[in-house]
């Protein structure tokens, strides 16, 4: 038996880079990462034609031409002059390799066959790879935005499509970064037209600085949206693909058919006569003729249906008519989906009217929102703000604190959700659908907790400091606030909505109970592709079909403007960790900037009781004047504040106390202590003692020196003191033995209102004397 020849191998390092020499050749790590990108590529590029069945039985013939569009740069300019000018799509791959520059732009009429195109040259330059060759890696551009650099977004995703290529000690972590600056990979950007209209002109730039680098690439688009940039790439051919010719689409047709053909006599008749009639212009496209197969490969079917009745006498008809057979033949051919065809029409429908509603042919599970969640966000803190300010306040300000708290919520959720979703969830997310949603449970999750015991906590802290309550007697409040908090932060969060929403629209018919697994499940159909974290409709015709887009309105230019600005905010690479929290945090300060505003109200509206002299010592009364406006002239201020001001002048010996009245007649309160401030001077070594006392009993007393001013603060009482009109005594006594006169001036005479009042009551510290 033969022996196998066993290969010298040894390793040696250069650059910092491992070289491995097998029989004298030098392999590097670099070289090694190219390999295992294009295995991996070339298994998920096999999978995806099997899965659309393009082969099965033949690819549609589809030929192409040089573009006569004013979209490129002289033949002379790119070294093109002697190679060929039209051809057939299997001749594309030789074509690009030919081009000097390498870099290639396929345009072509909606439906025409772009990404296909696109896919299948993938796969053919990957199945017959050589090592020092580039790996043609197929990504969609609908994923990229302008904040994340062009040579960035395509790193990552060479990671994500390949995701060994970071792990194990054999590639280090910028191996990716290395294959793209080293020009051992090639982009095949399908798909320029998908992005927003707006940033069809950036996408074009950032292409052509890729291609400035001598960067081989190849990009799809639709040739109207192509030439409307304005812009081109300057180093790129550019070839259009030409509709399918009869004689093709009779081939494909009978190829695709189990009767070889028998059912389509009459078509294939109509199609040979009358080549350019609505059906013949139909059936032009590799779309429609895919659709056309597609929709009546069943033996019990009847092509010669699209030659009788109104509907199939225009284009526009015929389309419509494939279209709407095309996801009904899908799901009653395959054996291992779950949904009838009638209901997945119904659950596709709803997404693609999303899509067309968010101005996007992406969708991804954080999109799924409704009405319900935000009114649920909004009730959540309305509830637990509003039970809060009942307990200290009482039921008016209660009802008014949640009313006012959730509807901050609400607004804050409408905010971070509306056509802006995507502020959730990172631009370069990379991982998959359940992959992201699980993480976005966690970050829910960790957010209701942080939530609840914030807020558990500092309500236990508040009412231990403002009540004086042991800690039994605290938890149960402070654990009802955490909770509710709790609650109100995971219905919030991006985890929280879905859920929601999901589950509104599963009760109301729109959505399946398994979202994901639909989702799943008409990728495996061949309805859906997915793109990292999102799905695409495989055909965007069938996307505008679904969401009923040519007779709705799409979303206004402002709402595009506005999804565009959102998502071209690039988070610095520290701070996205704080992502996922965007919803809690805004949410959460709107309702407390809200709750701010009620508490402000409340206190300013009984803070104080305003006392006026009425008898007893005689003060002499006058007043501080503040105004805004008017640059200081009295005369042309605007608003104007007067704060009244009592004096009295205290000589050597013990004045008669002063009596003042409330304001109002009907007061009701519970005192907390003196408001206003209290100053003496006018006598150096004075000393007063200040003295207030309501109904015989003693309110507060104090001592005053000379040049001292008392604030409110400090004349606070140890415990609120019932308040029911009396009139109030005010007697001022001096206590240093001086004779001269020392004058106390008390600036904005009144009471300050216990405003907790009915927390009191209710935690057992009541007022009293």
């Amino acid at each position: 038996m033969a022996s196998r020849r066993r290969q010298q191998v040894s390793r040696t390092t250069v650059g910092g880079d491992l070289v491995m020499v097998m029989d004298g050749r030098a392999v590097t790590r670099t070289d090694r990462a190219a390999r295992r990108l294009r295995r991996d590529l070339l298994v998920r590029l096999n999978d995806e034609v099997a899965r659309r069945r393009l082969e099965n039985p033949q690819p549609i013939p589809v030929r192409w031409s040089r573009t006569g569009r004013p979209v490129q740069s002289p033949d002379d300019v790119l070294g093109t002059a002697g190679l060929g000018k039209d051809g057939d799509v299997e001749d594309v791959p030789a074509f690009l390799k030919s081009l000097p520059k390498r870099q290639l732009v396929v345009l072509g009429a909606p439906g025409s066959g772009k990404s296909v195109c696109a896919l299948l040259l993938a796969r053919e330059l990957l199945d017959s790879w050589q090592p020092e060759e580039p790996v043609p890696v197929l990504l969609s551009l609908s994923s990229w935005r302008p904040s994340v650099p062009l040579r960035t977004w395509l790193v990552r995703h060479i990671r994500q499509l390949s995701p060994g290529l970071g792990r194990g000690r054999l590639f280090r972590r910028d191996v990716a970064r290395r294959l793209f600056d080293e020009r051992r990979v090639m982009p095949v950007l399908d798909g320029l037209d998908e992005l927003p209209e707006p940033l069809h002109r950036r996408a074009v730039e950032a292409i052509e600085a890729l291609g400035a680098k001598r960067v081989p690439l190849l990009l799809t688009c639709r040739a109207t949206e192509y030439e409307k940039v304005g812009d081109y790439l300057t180093k790129a051919a550019v070839v259009e693909l030409e509709p399918v010719a009869t004689g093709d689409a009779v081939t494909y047709l009978r190829g695709a058919s189990a009767d070889r053909g028998e059912r389509w006599g009459t078509v294939f008749a109509a199609l040979r006569k009358r080549p350019r009639s609505p059906l013949g212009r139909t059936l032009s496209t590799p779309l429609m003729l895919h659709m056309a197969a597609t929709a009546y490969r069943a033996g019990s079917t009847d092509p010669g249906e699209l030659l009788r009745g109104e509907e199939f006498r225009t284009r526009a008809g015929i389309e419509a008519h494939l279209l709407a057979r095309y996801l009904p033949t899908l799901y009653a051919e395959s054996s291992e989906t779950a949904y009838g065809a009638d209901e997945a029409q119904r659950y596709l429908a709803f997404v693609a009217r999303r899509m067309h509603g968010d101005g996007t042919s992406d969708f991804a599970w954080w999109q799924v929102s409704s009405g319900v969640a935000g009114l649920l966000v909004g009730v959540a803190y309305g509830a637990v703000w509003g039970w809060f300010f009942y307990l200290l306040f009482g039921t008016l300000v209660g009802v008014m604190a949640g009313v006012i708290a959730g509807g901050c919520g609400i607004w804050a959720y409408a905010m971070v959700r509306g056509e802006r979703r995507q502020v959730y969830i990172a631009k370069d997310a990379l991982h998959g659908p359940r992959a992201l949603l699980f993480r976005y449970a966690g970050v829910g999750v960790l957010a209701m907790l942080v939530t609840a015991a914030l807020a558990g906590g500092g309500m236990s802290w508040w009412l231990r400091a403002t009540f004086h309550l042991p800690v039994p007697e605290v938890m149960p409040y402070a654990l009802l606030m955490g909770a509710g908090m709790g609650l109100a932060a995971l219905l919030g969060s991006a985890w929280g909505s879905f859920q929601v929403s999901r589950t509104w629209l599963w009760m109301t018919g729109r959505l399946p109970w398994r979202l994901m697994k639909f989702l799943d499940d008409a990728h495996h159909v061949g309805v859906l592709r997915q793109t990292g974290a999102v799905y695409q409709f495989q055909h965007v015709r069938l996307q505008e079909q679904l969401s009923g887009e040519a007779g709705e309105p799409g979303p206004s230019e402002w709402s595009r403007r506005k999804a565009i600005s959102v998502l071209d905010v690039e988070w610095p690479w520290r701070s996205k960790w704080l992502l996922p929290l965007v919803p809690t945090a805004a949410q959460f300060g709107f309702a407390l900037g809200g709750l701010t505003v009620v508490a402000m109200i409340n206190y300013l509206a009984t803070s104080s009781v305003t006392l006026l002299y009425r008898s007893g010592a005689k003060p002499a009364e006058s007043a501080l004047v503040y105004c805004t406006g008017g640059g200081g002239n009295p005369a042309q201020d605007q608003s104007c504040t007067s704060i009244p001001v009592l004096t009295w002048t205290v000589r050597g010996r013990p004045a008669e106390a002063a009596v003042l009245r409330a304001a109002k007649s009907d007061v009701s309160a519970s005192v907390a202590g003196v408001g206003g401030s209290l100053k003496a001077e006018g006598c150096a070594k004075a000393v007063v003692r200040a003295e207030w006392s309501v109904g015989g009993r003693v309110l507060r007393s104090v001592v005053l020196k000379n040049g001292e001013d008392l604030s409110e603060e400090r004349m606070r009482v140890p415990h609120a003191v019932p308040y029911e009109g009396e009139p109030v005594s005010l007697a001022l006594r001096r206590v240093d033995g001086e004779t001269c006169d020392v004058k106390v001036a008390w600036t904005n005479p009144g009471l300050v209102t216990d405003i907790y009042r009915h927390a009191r009551a209710r935690f057992g510290e009541p007022a009293q004397g």
